[in-house]
């Protein structure tokens, strides 16, 4: 079982000697570094994608801070499910999270807890926004071009022949909105233009 260290440092944060004297009084068999500048270490400098490659069951990962580890809640979140359905440990020295023992694997539940919440909350926020919507009028998705939008777009491209990103920005709809108008069918057209 390894023990493994994990340091990032940024522009704001430039705190390596900090980070690898915390990971060392660990007794990390091995230290990794993510920067955003070009420091010189003896640590191999690697990203925090290929240093989760290199644990297995049983490992732990150990960090100074969480927000060294995730970039953002959902992040941290979905990295701490994908330790748990691994069997990896996670050490947090600032937080005091270690979740080798029994507190610290109620961390791993906790954050559990925290996705399905916030993916709930989202859910939530989005049908509320929607009925709101609705209520005002508005049903989603792009806005309905009119009949004689419709037939300017096709006369442009037909009669007067010009080109597609005049016609979009005469038009004001985008160039995929123009090509679909101008690829109906007379048929489709009349029955667009019924609606």
């Amino acid at each position: 079982m390894k023990i493994i260290g994990y340091a990032r440092t940024t522009i704001i944060h430039d705190d390596w000697d900090n980070q690898l004297s915390h990971l060392t009084d660990f007794d990390c068999h091995e230290i990794y570094h993510e920067s955003c500048t070009d420091m010189e270490s003896q640590t191999e400098r690697s990203d925090l994608s290929s240093v989760l490659g290199k644990l297995q069951k049983g490992d732990t990962l150990v960090i100074c801070q969480l927000h060294r580890l995730g970039k953002s809640t959902r992040q941290l979140t979905e990295l701490m499910q994908e330790f748990k359905q691994s069997g990896i440990h996670l050490v947090s020295l600032q937080e005091g999270i270690d979740t080798r023992n029994e507190i610290g694997k109620a961390y791993f539940h906790l954050m559990d807890g925290l996705a399905t919440m916030e993916c709930t909350l989202i859910k939530e926020r989005t049908l509320v926004g929607l009925n709101e919507a609705r209520k005002k009028g508005n049903i989603g998705g792009r806005p309905k071009i009119d009949g004689r939008t419709v037939k300017r777009i096709r006369r442009m491209y037909f009669d007067k022949k010009e080109k597609i990103q005049q016609i979009s920005s005469k038009c004001g709809v985008s160039v995929g909105t123009c090509y679909k108008y101008i690829n109906l069918s007379e048929a489709d057209v009349q029955k667009f233009l019924e609606k």
